[in-house]
């Protein structure tokens, strides 16, 4: 299997064997029905001047570049949402990275101190204010995502937001100070009442909606008396392994979370 290894040059330029992901100004990325794949063969005559190597692929890159022209039949700009069906694990690392440099490249160009326009990105992702001075990198989310157990059941929630027919994970951003234990704590404790005990680290992951760093906990609920809180949380259920309720899909952590956590009942 080939192997995506993220870098990031400005300076490179496409060769004849390279790839392309696109992205147009909708922040619509560019997908190929027919193979299913957001990465592209390198078509020189459509990339625009600026384009940015964002991954190794064995002996060729991978570049970032805006909208492509002459777009065949098999190709079409999705959105976020659109693209849901056909991520797997490969794919989303791709749109991950691609979306949030795609953004910080494009979107994000303005000192917060001063409000003079940025540098152009260099090589190290940095941008640089030069009436501060100040050198500023991009920035994601550190957000956790924790299953509890209790006995022989799972505890999932159905979260207050627009996806309210899945049962998922508890979830929650660190704040400021805090070691992701101790955000384990905190969110559970606050979304569903409950103490718990030996939390364990299980993966994580980099979700681009919007520019996430997800890190995944299982941890033992200490009872089952739940407390939800109705801003956060619409319901909070005990399911054993032959009941389970809709779940995120794959290939999302929550979904290869609440799958350990099942699995390690049985």
């Amino acid at each position: 299997m080939k192997r995506f290894t993220s870098s990031f040059s400005t300076k490179q330029i496409p060769k004849k064997n390279d790839l392309v992901v696109s992205i147009n100004e909708s922040k619509k990325i560019l997908f190929n029905k027919k193979e299913g794949s957001f990465v592209h063969n390198n078509l020189n005559s459509q990339l625009k001047d600026e384009v940015f190597e964002i991954f190794k692929l064995e002996n060729n890159s991978v570049f970032l570049s805006g909208a492509l022209t002459n777009i065949t039949k098999e190709q079409a700009y999705l959105s976020k949402r659109e693209l849901y069906p056909f991520l797997n694990e490969e794919s989303l690392m791709i749109v991950s990275r691609a979306f949030q440099l795609f953004d910080w490249i494009y979107k994000q160009n303005y000192c917060s101190r001063t409000g003079n326009k940025l540098s152009e990105v260099r090589d190290d992702l940095s941008k640089f204010c030069d009436s501060c001075p100040r050198e500023y990198y991009p920035k994601m989310s550190p957000c956790i995502l924790v299953v509890l157990t209790h006995e022989n059941e799972i505890l999932l929630v159905r979260h207050n937001n627009e996806i309210r027919t899945l049962y998922t994970a508890i979830a929650g951003f660190a704040d400021l100070g805090e070691s992701l234990e101790e955000c384990v704590e905190r969110e559970v404790f606050e979304e569903v009442g409950l103490k718990i005990k030996n939390i364990n680290y299980v993966g994580s992951q980099s979700w681009p909606f919007p520019n996430q760093l997800m890190m995944a906990f299982q941890a033992e609920a200490i009872s089952k008396d739940v407390q939800i809180d109705a801003n956060e949380i619409l319901e909070a259920s005990w399911f054993r392994s032959n009941d389970l309720p809709k779940i995120p899909p794959e290939p999302s952590l929550s979904n290869q979370l609440i799958k350990r956590a099942i699995n390690s009942l049985i």
